[in-house]
């Protein structure tokens, strides 16, 4: 269901026929409405957890709201408008926060093991590269079935990724809750009748007073909003301006293949080394890799450069894996200075800069690119509309790659430092559980 996330605009530009400047506003406006309800779904899915402990009953409402989402905004009437494209879009926004948000949170407890919480959030973002890997083969399913007639991403193969993840989304929902343990494997060090007072002014001192939450924030925010402006012009960068309309498919499936090798890697080599150089070192070649594409336009050779790449941009991208693992050791941090598991709420901040700010991002990209003149509709683009896409789509991105990784080659949290954290959170466990402990027999 995330497949065409990026996409999506440039298909309702190029075959619903709305202008990029509507479709900006509209995402802006839905991004702003993510803005509020980011944190609230993270605040009250850490309070659902205090008292019940367990996370599923935001899945099942998150499962839902996104099937009727995607439904709507997949499969759009023949006259659709930016109204409707804003309000579907809206919705299944905030199905997929209720669903994700929580999940990332429940992911976190899952192991309090260093090299275990990297494996888990590898397979995790193994089986998100997978899914979009099936997306991007549903154009050449629907060209076989005779859905379509081409293997372009339009409305037809949406409507039946559709009908797919009406079906599938639930299933995997229902396998998740019968098989995935609900309580963390270390629950949180605090009596469980103080576990429901979450105040939210303590929520918000618990944000200030982490140094390395800030840290990584600060480094992950330029790199999603510039990625998301790349990822959200990419269908008009290949598809309209290079002309590659039926290869992009092919292109997409190709570079999300490089995911599947960039995971395992990026995973296995923070495992044996620092988390945060491994990660500066994967932002440093996706930054080399957008600027080369500065050099690709039209012609015989576009469409080599393009299978080469763009997937060692995302083979770089995907290094971002590691920010989960490390926002899993963020989530230790806060516990051993508050006593508190913030975990849904952290959860939502990198929700938040990698969802919702990309689809921002995106929208900046629309408005900036339209601004130059760039002509979805148009066979041949002018030239400040070819710099102002070239900046968007590469420039700008390669620029902050640099800078994210100049942020986070001095992360504080390192392998040393997290060690020392667990053994502070296993000596105060020990000590919590120590009253209720029998008594030695001394004889007298």
């Amino acid at each position: 269901m995330h497949g065409p996330e990026g996409l999506i605009q440039g298909v309702y530009a190029k075959h619903a026929g709305i202008s990029l400047g509507a479709l900006a506003v509209a995402m802006l406006l839905t991004k702003m409405f993510d803005a509020l309800t980011y944190p609230l779904i993270g605040y009250f899915s850490d309070r659902t957890y205090a008292r019940t402990g367990t996370r599923q009953s935001w899945s099942i409402a998150g499962t839902v709201v996104s099937v009727v989402g995607i439904w709507f905004l997949f499969r759009p009437p023949q006259e659709a408008t930016v109204v409707y494209f804003g309000i579907w879009m809206a919705m299944t926004y905030l199905g997929w926060k209720m669903i994700e948000i929580p999940l990332q949170a429940w992911s976190y407890g899952l192991s309090a093991d260093h090299k275990q919480r990297g494996r888990v959030q590898g397979w995790r973002g193994m089986a998100q590269v997978l899914g979009q890997l099936v997306f991007f083969m549903m154009p050449f399913l629907a060209l076989r079935w005779g859905v379509t007639d081409s293997t372009e991403l339009d409305f037809r193969s949406l409507g039946m990724v559709a009908t797919i993840c009406a079906v599938a989304l639930p299933v995997a929902i229902v396998i998740l809750i019968v098989k995935v343990p609900a309580r963390a494997a270390v629950p949180p060090d605090i009596p469980e009748a103080a576990a429901p007072r979450f105040r939210m002014r303590e929520t918000f001192a618990a944000v200030r007073g982490n140094p390395p939450l800030l840290r990584l924030l600060a480094a992950f925010l330029p790199v999603n909003l510039l990625a998301g402006m790349s990822t959200g012009l990419a269908y008009l960068y290949i598809d309209t301006y290079l002309g590659l309309s039926a290869e992009l498919p092919g292109i997409m499936a190709t570079a999300l293949l490089a995911s599947v090798v960039g995971i395992p890697l990026w995973t296995v080599l923070s495992v044996r080394f620092e988390r945060h150089r491994v990660w500066a070192c994967a932002l440093i070649l996706g930054a080399l890799a957008c600027g080369a594409f500065t050099l690709v336009g039209p012609g015989p050779s576009a469409l080599l450069a393009c299978f080469v790449l763009f997937p060692v941009i995302t083979l770089a991208l995907t290094g971002s894996v590691i920010v989960y693992t490390m926002s899993a050791d963020i989530v230790d941090y806060g516990r051993l200075h508050t006593g508190q598991d913030h975990g849904g709420l952290y959860g939502s901040m990198f929700a938040f800069l990698q969802k919702s700010l990309m689809g921002v991002a995106g929208a900046l990209g629309l408005a900036l690119v339209g601004a130059f003149g760039f002509d979805a509709t148009a066979a041949v683009q002018t030239v400040p509309a070819v710099i102002g896409i070239k900046v968007a789509f590469a420039i700008a991105p390669a620029l902050g790659f640099l800078g994210a990784a100049a942020i986070i080659w001095n992360y504080p949290l390192d392998k040393r430092k997290v060690e020392e954290m667990q053994t502070a959170l296993a000596a105060r466990a020990e000590m919590a559980e120590a009253p209720h402990a029998p008594k030695a027999d001394d004889g007298s």
